[in-house]
């Protein structure tokens, strides 16, 4: 699997529509940002550099997380566009244009292992997504799969 990083001002705005328009589904979830002008701004001026970032972080941990796929039989995605976002949740993810999606803004503590367990996290949505699951049988599915010791070495868990 191959991770493409991107930074596009339409889906950010896009997002920032559903936020607003879904407020309820999101003030559940444990860390949302709120979309501002602001935020759009400074964000777009910095999504290159988030970029550059995000795939310095990405890959020191790519080659195990393709291993740890492929030793557990998830399924191969090929190439994935990993979207970079100022705005929503931590993370989300799109079956119909195999895509994902990533704030890298307001992580806790800035930790990259956050951000690395975001992307891998999504990652496996997309791997074992089925329509007919709940929210809840999805998260659960997803979280087997990160307790696997395959996941936890790569996430530095014990």
């Amino acid at each position: 699997m191959k991770i493409v990083f991107s930074y596009s001002p339409i889906e950010e705005l896009k997002e920032a529509a559903s936020l607003v328009l879904h407020k309820q589904e999101y003030a559940h979830l444990r860390s949302v940002v709120w979309p501002s002008v602001s935020r759009f701004i400074s964000f777009d001026r910095n999504a290159n550099k988030e970029i550059k970032r995000l795939e310095s972080i990405w890959l020191r941990v790519a080659n195990d997380t393709n291993q740890a796929f492929h030793d557990l039989s998830i399924k191969d995605l090929g190439n994935v566009t990993c979207y970079v976002h100022g705005i929503s949740c931590e993370g989300w993810f799109n079956v119909n244009k195999n895509a994902i999606h990533v704030r890298t803004t307001n992580v806790v503590n800035n930790d990259e292992r956050e951000l690395i367990e975001t992307i891998i996290h999504e990652l496996l949505h997309l791997a074992t997504y089925r329509q007919e699951l709940t929210y809840e049988q999805r998260e659960k599915i997803v979280d087997e799969y990160l307790n696997k010791p395959q996941f936890k070495k790569i996430l530095g868990r014990t």
